[in-house]
């Protein structure tokens, strides 16, 4: 199989896969500030089993991190009224890693119920 694949999630998240090698080369991710953005980049191969780096913009600034699928709730499997979706979290110690932080707390929590690294409130 040659080509691109867009491999759908829940929230208005995917990620785009180029075969035959399976590598990344884009998509959209829930952040936690609860926005849908589009990946300004993302690594072709995962580091991890559940990770691949990442970058997304915010107020035209680049925010690295990884991606990850997972629930909504943030649970491994999805079911009907918790979907699977792109999950964006930013490294805290980045230059920029504070502006999702930022943006939640100008807001309150995330929708995610998360600070903005992924860290409970």
């Amino acid at each position: 199989m040659n080509g691109t694949e867009k491999q759908e999630y829940g929230n208005d998240t995917h990620l785009m896969v180029r075969y035959p090698w399976g590598g990344f080369h884009g998509g959209r991710a829930l952040c936690a500030d609860g926005k849908v953005r589009a990946l300004k980049r993302i690594s072709t191969t995962a580091d991890t089993f559940y990770s691949v780096p990442a970058s997304v913009a915010v107020n035209g600034k680049t925010v690295s991190g990884y991606v990850t699928v997972q629930t909504m709730r943030g649970f491994s499997t999805a079911t009907d009224d918790d979907p699977a979706v792109v999950k964006f979290y930013a490294y805290e110690y980045g230059a920029n890693g504070h502006l999702l932080r930022d943006e939640v707390a100008a807001r309150g929590t995330g929708t995610d119920g998360t600070t903005g690294t992924g860290e409970a409130t």
